[in-house]
């Protein structure tokens, strides 16, 4: 009997072999090299903060100490009765200060302590300029008080004391406002102050030129001089002036058509006119 041997291979497959203690020294080494890796980078971030830092310090250091950026040039806007000089020392501002030294803010608030600026802004130019802007108030009446004339603005503020008169400004002059001991700067406030503004606004809209001083005598009287002849008007109030217009300037057109001797026009009661002449009297 032949017996025929017959071999089927089928396949054949190789498993590598990994003892468990090279799985964990892997592992380790792994590990190892994630945290050199941490930190190369922590000492990278290190260094480059500092190297910006030395950089910074240089940088700031050069735009604070450098003389090119020194302020060598002011230039004002809106200065009308202040002059140049005064803005700059009122502001505090020195020449060869270092612009990013300059405080903008303090010396925006010492302009405001004037009392002519009602607003002040101050804006930096590099390399080493200012602009400054203000806004000026504007001279509206000068009253008399207590031997000084006060000049002030339309709003009541105190723009500056003058012992002797001088009416540069063309203003009309307000006496009989007791004022106490106010200086430049401090505002005016009251009913009679009002109401001499009341009139001056009647006056320059209604006989613009005309007249020169008002006299509080009250609340509810005044008197108007004219520039022509020192002729003395009593009215009210500034409502009175602008209501009854019409008969003042009729009695003026007569009095200096006349040539009229005359001491006082009285319009204080409402709806009537009285010429005083010198020596009697027409109604």
């Amino acid at each position: 009997m032949v017996t025929n041997n017959f071999y089927q291979t089928r396949g054949i497959g190789f498993i590598a072999y990994q003892h468990p203690g090279d799985f964990e020294e892997a592992q380790q080494e792994e590990q190892h090299n994630n945290k050199s890796n941490r930190r190369f980078n922590v000492l990278k971030i290190i260094i480059y903060y500092i190297i910006i830092g030395f950089l910074g310090w240089n940088i700031f250091y050069f735009i604070f100490t450098f003389t090119w950026f020194d302020i060598k040039e002011v230039k004002i806007y809106g200065n009308n009765y202040l002059s140049g000089r005064a803005i700059i020392e009122q502001g505090g501002i020195k020449f060869q200060t270092n612009l990013f030294h300059f405080d903008t803010n303090k010396a925006s608030h010492n302009l405001l302590q004037h009392p002519w600026i009602a607003e002040a802004s101050i804006k930096k130019l590099l390399p080493n300029k200012l602009n400054i802007n203000i806004s000026e108030r504007r001279p509206g009446i000068l009253l008399y008080h207590n031997e000084y004339f006060y000049l002030t603005s339309e709003e009541g503020v105190i723009l500056s004391l003058l012992k002797e008169f001088k009416n540069d400004f063309n203003l009309y002059i307000i006496t009989g406002i007791d004022i106490g001991n106010k200086k430049a700067g401090d505002v005016i406030r009251g009913q009679k102050y009002e109401n001499a503004k009341r009139i001056i606004y009647a006056l320059d809209n209604i006989f613009p030129g005309q007249f020169y001083k008002i006299q509080v005598l009250s609340n509810e009287e005044h008197l108007l001089f004219h520039k022509k002849n020192e002729i003395k008007v009593r009215i009210k109030d500034g409502n009175q002036l602008i209501n009854e217009w019409y008969l003042l300037e009729r009695a003026l057109q007569k009095v200096f058509l006349e040539e009229t001797p005359l001491k006082e026009i009285n319009m204080k009661y409402e709806g009537r006119l009285s010429i005083i002449l010198e020596d009697r009297l027409e109604e």
